[in-house]
């Protein structure tokens, strides 16, 4: 065949190949293309303008008048030491270190009403407020009778003592609240809260009257524990043993404000239980006098049945510190008396010590909006306290 017939040949068969291939859209390519040219041109005369704008502004007196003055740069979010182990993090003091108020007195109780609003008073009754999540504090004046060094939060936001003072601009200033205690209270209201008064009965306390009154209709159980609020289902839970003469461990739980109450008998050793809640999932721990670990149990029903997932022996975690925490991970974390942070992966069956550079830890309490660490890292200086919305992210608390 001559060459020509050939070449012509394999023309044809690459025109038809190329047919059959799609060709890309060149005109929206070199539109997107443009486009983008455009964008790099709007960078580079906006990082020049921008240059040129701040030479000229720190040459001009501010807007207010006065001398001149150069803006300052731009502020580096603040950072400091980090603390962490297993996915557990306590973020440090900030640097720079802001002024940090030194309050007469170790930190007894703190309260978070969410993640900015908080409140602590000192074992010497003093008070101090943090509107930005505890980086900075502003100390108020308590009540020169105010003997008790508790909080507690109602749901609309107000403070309380057990004194009977109620504050309802973050400690500021106190009113002393009549209280009523001449007759019984049916049920704790929306805006009113549930107190252990001590042998077993239960207060009701109210932003306007203070101590209301005691709880008409008594829980089926001896009580030793209430919890510091209810979970967003509303429901109040209490613990303490059967009044039937066995003592078994028990707790039980009211959706209405105290008026009825679900009791439900633990299958467990002999013990003070305590719950702690997360969404559905509710846990209780059953702990001997020296807060040793008897029991713990499981409930994914909202605390309708609950199913004993360890028994007896220590599994690594021998004592409880303050709350046990359920995480969003669904682990659960603890603190012992020993100063040790734990954590479990199976639902309290076994847990192990976290590795890492946690700092000893005295308990982890439930507050309104989340957990507060206590007596953090010992020594001296001891009294630190950290807060946590979700029991896994902890930011170390600027007060002493």
């Amino acid at each position: 065949m001559p060459d020509t017939d050939l070449d012509q040949d394999l023309a044809r068969a690459r025109a038809a190949l190329l047919d059959r291939i799609d060709q890309p859209p060149l005109a929206q390519i070199a539109s997107r293309a443009a486009v983008l040219r455009r964008r790099r041109r709007a960078v580079r005369g906006g990082t020049a303008l921008a240059a040129v704008l701040a030479i000229g502004i720190g040459l001009l007196r501010p807007w207010s008048g006065g001398p001149e003055a150069t803006l300052p740069p731009a502020e580096t979010p603040p950072s400091g030491p980090v603390y962490a182990a297993d996915g557990i993090t306590i973020n440090g003091l900030t640097k720079p270190v802001p002024e940090i108020p030194d309050l007469p007195g170790a930190i007894a109780d703190v309260e978070f009403a969410d993640a900015d609003h908080g409140y602590l008073i000192t074992t010497l009754r003093v008070f101090a407020s943090t509107e930005d999540g505890g980086l900075t504090w502003q100390r108020h004046d308590v009540p020169a009778d105010v003997r008790t060094t508790q909080l507690y939060l109602f749901p609309g936001g107000e403070i309380g003592l057990p004194d009977g003072y109620v504050s309802a601009d973050g400690g500021k200033t106190w009113q002393r609240q009549a209280g009523n205690n001449a007759q019984p209270v049916t049920a704790a209201g929306k805006d009113e809260l549930l107190l252990d008064s001590g042998g077993g009965t239960l207060a009701v306390m109210s932003p306007g009257y203070g101590f209301r009154g005691y709880l008409a209709n008594a829980p089926p159980i001896t009580v030793s524990w209430v919890a510091a609020r209810p979970p967003p289902a509303g429901i109040w839970w209490v613990a303490g043993t059967t009044n039937d003469g066995t003592n078994k461990p028990a707790l039980a739980s009211s959706r209405d404000g105290g008026r009825t109450w679900q009791p439900v008998v633990l299958d467990a050793p002999p013990g003070q239980p305590q719950v702690s809640f997360l969404g559905s999932h509710v846990y209780a721990v059953v702990v001997g006098a020296d807060r040793r670990v008897l029991a713990i149990l499981h409930s994914t029903d909202g605390g309708q049945h609950f199913t004993p997932v360890r028994t007896g022996g220590d599994a690594q975690l021998r004592t409880l510190a303050g709350d046990l925490v359920p995480l969003l991970d669904g682990r659960l974390l603890a603190a012992t008396t020993s100063h040790e942070w734990y954590l479990s992966s199976d639902g309290g069956a076994t847990f192990r010590r976290a590795t890492g550079t946690l700092p000893v830890v005295g308990a982890l309490r439930r507050t309104w909006a989340g957990y507060v660490a206590y007596d953090l890292f010992g020594g001296e200086p001891a009294g630190w306290a950290a807060f946590s919305s979700d029991g896994s992210t902890w930011r170390k608390l600027q007060v002493h």
